[in-house]
């Protein structure tokens, strides 16, 4: 038969399923009760996840049509100790917050007539 050919090398990747997750602000996603690492520049964003479910380790993600890649299973044991700081850029990202003084708080007469 001269007319069958080959099939392509990643025939398999055409037949991935496909699943839609958002990428949380410490860069995890979860996909069947397992936690990935993402790219940081994805963060909050909606992605697209590629993977077979015969082998969870090769898990590809996707946002606009553009691929970043194979995500990382997350290690537990590292991520716990990573610090965090809570609200540190808010005040750097936002002008109307006041910068702190240093722990130094305003004079206070110990005079009752000057404080009225």
């Amino acid at each position: 038969m001269e007319c069958v050919r080959p099939s392509p090398k990643d025939l398999e990747d055409y037949f991935r399923k496909r699943a839609r997750r958002q990428v949380a602000k410490d860069r995890t996603l979860s996909l069947h009760c397992k936690l990935y690492e993402a790219p940081v520049h994805l963060i909050g964003q909606q992605v697209t996840l590629l993977y077979h479910e015969h082998d969870p380790a090769r898990v590809e993600i996707t946002f606009k049509g553009q691929s970043y890649g194979f995500l990382h299973p997350l290690d537990l044991h590292v991520n716990c100790r990573v610090r965090r700081y809570h609200n540190r850029y808010l005040a750097i990202n936002n002008p109307a917050t006041k910068t702190p003084t240093g722990g130094k708080l305003p004079f206070r007469s110990k005079n009752k007539e000057d404080q009225l």
